[in-house]
Order: C-alpha cells, then structure tokens, then sequence
C-alpha cells in the first residue's frame, strides 16, 4: 500500500472514531452464547511449505454441514465463531483470491441459513512461516501487516452485504505481541475494516494472545464512539488444569490435574505426572528436570487455592475496567475458553471436575454481563466438545453445564432450543 493511501486510510480511521457508524445501539447484536468451528482454519501446504493448496480447505476437517449447524442451534448457541486462516487470502491472488473469497462467502451463508449468526475470526496458523501471527505482526509498516489491512478492508466489504448485523469481522485472532506493540496496528486494522464498511459489527482483542490483562491495557478512545465495536478476551485458568498433556504449553508434562485446585489429594497429580514423564522418550538428566519442572507447576497449582470464587473475582476485575471505559457489559466478550479432554476425563469424578470447570467459567461471564464463545466444536488439539461417537451434538455434560440444552441430539431440526438448569 503506498503511503498516500496509508495516510488517507489513518485519516478516515480517526474521523470514523469521531462519527460512529449510523446504528443505534440497540440494534447491535449481543452474540450471546457461541462456539469455535474450525472449517476454516489451519490451511493445508504443499510438501515444500512455501504455497497453501488450491484449493484451500478441502477434505474430511474442513467440512461443515447444514445437519452440523442445525445440532448447534438446537442445543442452544446463537453464534458460530468461524476460524479462518488468513494465510491463504493474502498468498493467492487473482482468481485464486476470488476463489477462496466464494469459500467464505459460502461458509459464512450456510451458518446464517441455519439460524445462526456468524462472527469471522481472522485465526492465524503456524503452518505456514510467513504467515504465522508473529510474522503478521513484525510492525506496522511491514509488506505483511500493510497486505493484512487490506485483507481486512476487502473482508469488511465483502461482510458488509451479508445480512447486516448478524455477521460480525474478529479483526485477529490472540495477537501474540505485548499490548504497547499491538495498540497501533490494532487502530490501523480497525481503520482498514471500517475503512470496508461503515456499520459491520468488529470484535477487538488486546495483545499478549488475548489475555484479559492485555484487554484492560488498551487505550479504547479510539473505537469509543463506535456503538458497534466489541471488545473480547480469553480465559484459559488455569493452564495447568486447561492444558494438562498439551504438547506446546507449559502443562505439558501434567497429568491428572482436578478443579479446583483443592478438589483432591496433590498426590493424585504427582504420581499421574511421574508416569506421564517416565513414559516420555528423554534421557534421564531431561526427565529430572522435567519431574521438577512438574512439581513446581502442581504446588503453585495447590497453593493459588484456585476455584470458581478466583474466576469470579478475574471477571469482576474486567467489568470494573468496562465500566470505567463507558463500556456497557454487553459489549465485552468472552471471546474463547475451554479445557483439553483428557483419558481419564472421560467419566468418574475428573468428568465432573471437567464440566464444573466449563460451568464456572460461563457462569462468571454471564453475571458479569459478557456474551462467550466456548472452544471448539470439532477435535482441535483435545478441545472438540462434539459427542465422541460420531454425532453432530454437543458432549451433554457439557452442554448442561453451560446452561444449554443437554438433549439437543434426541430433537428434530423443527425444535426449539432450550435453556438446561444451571449444575447445583
């Protein structure tokens, strides 16, 4: 983009935050109760890793069905967050582009025929190293963030005609840089998608991939006259419980972790972790210091106390910071939560824990005022939340616990989803 344009670009994002777009605030959508479908996400790559396959998002991980979509609504969701790899609308270009354009439009039609709106979540991947969050996120006048924000002006526009307020544009998401970093390149990526349309509801995270404490950091002025702006963060606590066995966090060598903290012996968790460890292929001075990098995560575990009064209290934070902005709650969001199913989660006692976990966390939300998104629908990396036998449902445990319709499978596509009662 030449620097003329860029300059009239910063202008038109600074007028926009002076005169909202021409929409009362009552016809904002709430996007009240979600869940993460990854249809479109993680592109797939030629062998040589330098060219995503043409055409992006085909085969069996990449499908969405109208049945799917259905099963969704009737348990009780009002929203699909839609990952989409950004990677390749910003690599293929010509009719390739236009190409990948139809796929999104084609998605983001069938979500809405089934009664569902659809929020498009920008969710970079890390399978193609130019187009990882880090590399979108280098600076502000890089090639690559200048070609992102004319990804986001053309999405914009192409969203914009799509049944007005019921599609909303994630601008990225979890924004890997510290928040003093992300500020201007936030404001530049809120200017080019209004810059593509003037009334298309944004959702806006802060840095440090979307924490709430990244969140609290953003100076909001710049969108605070925009009544359709939302402003998300995710909750992941705590991660040794959330992530326990994921290969890519710090949880990754913890085994049998309960919620709360407390709910049963450290006992449990130590020798689950031991077992976990010693099975590993590591030579032995590693698997010491994994064994003492484990229990150094299980006792600070144990020691926090941590339980539902810890995410009441984090949530309460996050309302207060709202309220000081002139934020109404309704337009913070709850944007991603979600914990990894484990072998042992998959009945007993560590279920429960499990389900406690995701009532908890959407019960704080929802006192405080804040719409979710649950992650994810489908297996993401132990997160998927659909029955595990094939069908299209939500797990009903989990379904009850989030105040949703626990027997949405048993009904017909004509039912009305309705609310389950809260866990005691």
């Amino acid at each position: 983009m030449k620097r003329a344009r860029w300059v009239a670009l910063l202008a038109l994002g600074a007028a926009l935050s002076i005169a909202a777009p021409a929409a009362a605030a009552e016809s904002v959508p709430r996007f009240e109760r979600g869940i993460g479908v990854t249809a479109m996400a993680w592109a797939a790559v030629e062998p040589d890793k330098k060219a995503f396959s043409f055409p992006p998002f085909v085969g069996p991980s990449y499908i969405l069905t109208s049945d799917e979509l259905q099963a969704l609504r009737r348990t009780g969701f009002d929203f699909v967050r839609l990952a989409v790899d950004p990677g390749p609308f910003l690599q293929f270009q010509g009719t390739r582009r236009a190409a990948v354009d139809r796929i999104l439009t084609e998605r983001v039609q069938l979500i809405l025929a089934s009664g569902l709106g659809v929020i498009v979540d920008f969710h970079p991947s890390d399978i193609h190293p130019d187009y990882t969050a880090r590399s979108l996120t280098a600076g502000l006048q890089t090639p690559t963030f200048q070609s992102y924000l004319q990804l986001l002006r053309d999405t914009a526009a192409l969203l914009g005609q799509l049944h007005g307020k019921r599609v909303a544009l994630e601008l990225m998401n979890e924004p890997p840089i510290a928040p003093g970093a992300w500020q201007p390149m936030l404001q530049a990526a809120y200017a080019a998608a209004r810059a593509g349309s003037p009334d298309l509801p944004l959702i806006l995270e802060g840095g440090d991939e979307a924490s709430a404490a990244a969140l609290m950091k953003m100076k909001t002025t710049p969108f605070a006259a925009d009544p359709l702006v939302r402003y998300a963060f995710h909750y992941y606590d705590p991660y040794q419980f959330t992530h326990q066995g994921a290969s890519w966090n710090a949880a990754r060598y913890l085994a049998d972790v309960p919620y709360p903290a407390r709910a049963r012996p450290l006992d449990d968790s130590v020798t689950a972790s031991a077992a976990t460890i010693a099975a590993l292929n590591l030579s032995a001075p590693e698997k010491s210091l994994a064994y003492q990098d484990a229990w150094t995560r299980l006792e600070d575990y144990r020691a926090s106390g941590f339980d539902a009064g810890t995410m009441t209290k984090a949530f309460a934070g996050i309302a207060d910071w709202a309220r000081a902005q002139g934020i109404p709650p309704d337009r913070v969001m709850l944007g991603e939560f979600g914990a990894r199913q484990t072998a042992l989660q998959f009945a007993g006692r560590r279920a429960r824990e499990r389900t406690q976990w995701f009532h908890d966390v959407s019960a704080a939300a929802e006192a405080s005022g804040f719409g979710w998104a649950v992650w994810a629908y489908r297996s993401a990396g132990g997160f998927g939340l659909a029955r595990g036998d094939g069908g299209n449902d939500i797990q009903p445990d989990i379904a009850e616990a989030l105040r949703l319709n626990a027997g949405a499978h048993k009904l017909d596509t004509g039912s009305a989803a309705h609310a389950a009662q809260p866990m005691p």
